[in-house]
């Protein structure tokens, strides 16, 4: 009996503990932090299910990213980059020192240091850099514009939890805006 308790546990947990997350991405133009010159809201989703990501556009989003991109069997732990940003939604305590052991999509490896900035109106501001710990080519497009962003800002409150995450690729500004649900 105890063991049939177990099993049904165990599925329940599996079907009820993997909930689906997605996050929203703008394009946006600012002369200032305060100042946007204009906003292009919810161009961009980013689903995460489990293992697997997706991301697609809508309206104008569609001219940036001109097809849905889909990486299946991901390793979305605490090691992975976008399991820290997007689902554990907090900056390491380690900030200001290179963390090696952190993977992009399709395990690159890479290391991150997380570089305290400044506060904004009771937002801790960070800048993320990254380095590809080898040279082999990347063709993950994901990889490519995450590595080939020129700036990525982490934006977080007191308690560094991710409010939202700003990366400039080829002159454009994407913001991703962090849902954090209670």
């Amino acid at each position: 009996m105890i063991k049939h308790l177990q099993i049904f546990a165990l599925f329940l947990t599996s079907l009820f503990g993997a909930e689906t997350i997605n996050h929203r991405v703008s394009l946006e133009y600012s002369v200032t932090e305060r100042f946007k010159l204009f906003s292009l809201k919810d161009i961009i989703t980013i689903t995460i299910d489990d293992q697997d990501i997706e991301i697609t556009a809508t309206g104008f989003g569609t001219s940036i990213l001109d097809e849905d991109l889909e990486y299946k069997n991901q390793n979305i732990s605490q090691d992975s980059l976008i399991g820290l940003l997007l689902i554990k939604k907090i900056v390491p305590s380690s900030e200001d020192q290179w963390i090696d052991s952190i993977f992009l999509t399709d395990d690159l490896p890479v290391k991150v240091r997380f570089l305290f900035s400044e506060e904004v109106d009771d937002q801790r501001l960070y800048r993320l850099d990254i380095k590809q710990l080898n040279k082999e080519n990347v063709d993950n497009r994901l990889n490519v514009v995450v590595l080939d962003s020129d700036i990525i800002k982490v934006w977080t409150d007191k308690d560094k939890n991710i409010s939202k995450i700003s990366l400039m690729y080829k002159n454009a500004s994407y913001v991703i805006y962090i849902e954090n649900e209670e």
